[in-house]
């Protein structure tokens, strides 16, 4: 583990490295462009008058923004002949630094760059105070302009972009393989988020790098919360399915003129992964428990009711350390509430209506579907009916009574996803029956722990 995050310490480091190096470069190029269209039609070098041609450039330089970089002059052999000495704007024949008002300039073409201006070449050169990245540019009259600026600068952006990875990387050594992940993918989001401001890219590459990081940061979240998933061997497709449950109502909401401006794109996206850390907290459970087959104790259940706790604190610490997005806070509201009641009898905090974030009140009418329609070693599946009239009597105690409104003009589409599911892993789900009475309702939680652990406290 420590090797990986050492590599990816040296990756961040040698990306953020290149691109720095590119903006200076981009930076000087522009610098030089203007420098060198100002001295369009004027002999500024050549044998004519090199000290006017040169005065005339520092003319110019003085009623203009410096803009980046320092400007030399070249002869054609390569010679320095303005300024003379660093912070000079006339040339002095006298300098120490020139040998009688001339100095050859180490150039360095640089082979790895291939630039974006054909007029201009890439390079670098060595000065008294050390290397400096330069742009070369011709004059007219045979002389050549370069503007440079120190390597040292651009190291010192390199280390102020990367100065908190160590910091950063050794706190993921301290949460567990899970939560590695996200930590990771916050920390390169924030090199990348800080690099972004000094690169110069079209709108396609940046909509492009961007749908990768999600894409990748979507696929080690879910994987990691699947392995946490994977001390209930029991669960099966419990994260996909939750999912895709969470993803299906949430995206019936976006029509619903209370939830129209809510229940935005972006939140049906956030919540399709963020829902699958809802449990993650299980990971500070016991075993005996999380795989008990009979039913749990009162003990047990105040155990088992402590893991929304632990992930909802959890996320909130990374949350605190790396700072806030929208993908923790809405990941963090979930592990917390998930169990709250609309009633205000659910736990860890005993919330009741709107004070339960949105997010939780969509997963929980999820969570409970999943739990009662689900193949348990401890319960055969409840056929979709039967899941419907618990879930609609339960609507104004257990969930948001809007939520289950609307969960019930799309309630079918739960059952295909729920049997999609059960034909993928080789089961069949039982076929409703008619209902000649509609059933007397039990509490699904009690119903559930009364053969076994998975809802103490709730479903799921």
């Amino acid at each position: 583990m420590a090797v990986g995050l050492w590599m990816q310490h040296r990756f961040a480091v040698s990306s953020a490295t290149r691109n720095a190096e590119e903006n200076a470069w981009s930076a000087l190029e522009d610098r030089a462009a203007a420098v060198a269209a100002a001295a369009e039609g004027q002999p500024f070098g050549g044998p004519e008058n090199p000290v006017a041609a040169c005065e005339r450039i520092a003319g110019w330089l003085e009623t203009h923004p410096r803009g980046a970089g320092e400007v030399l002059v070249l002869d054609p052999d390569g010679k320095r002949v303005w300024p003379a000495k660093s912070g000079s704007w006339k040339p002095d024949a006298d300098s120490e630094d020139t040998a009688g008002g001339e100095t050859r300039v180490d150039w360095r073409e640089d082979k790895t760059q291939t630039g974006t201006l054909t007029s201009s070449q890439r390079g670098r050169i060595v000065l008294a105070d050390g290397l400096h990245l330069a742009v070369m540019r011709s004059l007219p009259g045979g002389d050549r302009l370069v503007v440079h600026e120190p390597a040292a600068v651009v190291e010192a952006r390199v280390t102020a972009a990367t100065r908190s990875l160590p910091a950063i990387s050794a706190l993921t050594l301290v949460w567990t393989i899970a939560l590695l992940g996200i930590v990771g993918y916050t920390i390169l989001s924030r090199v990348h988020d800080e690099m972004e401001h000094q690169r110069l890219r079209s709108a396609t590459d940046t909509l492009r790098q961007t749908q990768n990081l999600v894409r990748t940061r979507d696929a080690v979240i879910f994987g990691l919360a699947k392995l946490a998933d994977s001390r209930d061997p029991e669960t099966g497709d419990h994260l996909e399915r939750i999912s895709v449950y969470s993803t299906t109502l949430a995206s019936a909401m976006r029509h619903h003129p209370k939830y129209r401006d809510q229940v935005t794109p972006a939140f049906v996206r956030l919540i399709s992964i963020s829902s699958a850390l809802h449990d993650i907290g299980k990971v500070g459970v016991a075993d005996s428990i999380l795989r008990k087959a009979g039913p749990l104790t009162a003990a047990e259940r105040e155990s088992m009711q402590v893991h929304t706790a632990i992930g909802g604190q959890c996320l909130s610490e990374i949350e605190q350390r790396l700072g806030g997005s929208n993908f923790l806070q809405m990941a963090r509201e979930i592990a917390f509430a998930h169990h709250e009641h609309w009633d205000g009898t659910g736990y860890p905090n005993g919330l009741g209506g709107c004070e339960i974030p949105l997010a939780a009140r969509i997963v929980a009418i999820a969570d409970v579907y999943d739990a009662l329609s689900s193949r348990r070693v401890y319960k055969d599946p409840m056929t979709h009916r039967k899941c419907l009239e618990i879930i609609r009597r339960k609507a104004g105690k257990k969930f948001d009574p809007d939520l289950v409104e609307i969960w019930l003009t799309i309630e079918s589409k739960f059952e295909r996803v729920a049997r999609q599911f059960a034909y993928r892993a080789g089961e069949e789900l039982p076929d409703d029956e008619p209902l000649i009475a509609a059933p007397e309702y039990r509490d699904e939680s009690e119903e559930l722990c009364a053969v076994g652990p998975s809802v103490a406290g709730g479903v799921g």
